[in-house]
């Protein structure tokens, strides 16, 4: 198939805003589509490159049921892992329990109770251990297998993130763009800030609330996010082409963009999960 790609921009916003420069953070949309993922790759949904002689993680809440397969990522395949990584490891592995509601100490939140997994490829040496497939409790939340087609892009911040006086000004330009060219004219926050989908790295949104910063709970450090989960590629003038409208391509559809952050101070200290 052709690999995904997101189309350019409609503008490069940080010409009539020069100071944006400074905000920009790189991502990586992962562009998952349905395939035969190997366990040795990157993917969402497939079989995960796991050590035979290590125990498989299991939900404290639901019975000891194990956890779910939800996606892999190898640093050599996703540019804006790296940063995350710990030193020493260049994989990342997700598991979660699909069921919608787990109250996790204080952290507690309404989706999949999710498991970070950071090591080296490379010392995954013995046969797989493949786990018989957990009690489903919600099938949106079981991933189709699918291959990934990772493409960096730029992203600029929430409005949340950005000094009020500089708000004012996208805002004013913005309706002006309008007044001028129409209904069709860019947005900042939908077609020139961040990109939907699944991706890595890149800046959160906050649309259904006002911005609540996450904090680490071991360090106190403010929290960065990781990894977002959202069924929808097409908002805005994002859609990838050569087919832009995408809706679900995992099967995993929360109704919500579900994100993962973690400290980026040490990577290791505890994650924390929201929906937004």
């Amino acid at each position: 198939m052709t690999r995904p790609r997101t189309p350019y921009r409609p503008l490069d916003i940080t010409v009539p805003f020069p100071e944006l420069s400074a905000h920009a953070r790189t991502a990586t949309r992962l562009h998952p589509r349905p395939g035969t993922p190997a366990a040795a790759g990157s993917s969402v949904g497939g079989p995960l490159l796991w050590p035979a002689a290590e125990a498989w993680p299991v939900c404290g809440e639901h019975g000891g049921a194990p956890l779910l397969p939800l996606a892999q990522f190898h640093v050599r395949d996703v540019p804006d892992l790296a940063p995350f990584a710990p030193p020493g490891t260049d994989l990342l592995q997700v598991l979660w329990c699909p069921r919608y509601a787990h109250e996790d100490g204080p952290f507690s939140h309404f989706g999949p109770y999710t498991r970070l997994v950071w090591r080296r490829a490379a010392e995954v040496t013995g046969p797989l251990a493949v786990p018989s497939p957990p009690p489903v409790a919600e099938e949106r939340y079981v991933p189709v297998p699918c291959v990934l087609h990772p493409e960096q892009v730029v992203e600029y911040p929430w409005a949340d993130y950005l000094p009020g006086p500089l708000v004012a000004r996208i805002d004013a330009w913005e309706d002006d763009l309008r007044a001028r060219t129409g209904d069709a004219a860019p947005c900042y926050q939908y077609d020139l800030s961040l990109a939907p989908g699944w991706k890595i790295g890149g800046w959160d949104s906050w649309h259904r609330t006002d911005l609540v910063p996450l904090f680490c709970a071991a360090c106190g450090t403010e929290m960065r996010v990781l990894l977002t989960l959202d069924a929808y590629e097409s908002d805005g003038s994002w859609g990838p082409y050569p087919d832009p409208r995408v809706h679900a391509p995992t099967g995993v559809d929360l109704g919500r963009d579900y994100r993962a952050f973690v400290c980026p101070a040490d990577p290791t200290h505890p994650h924390r999960m929201s929906m937004q």
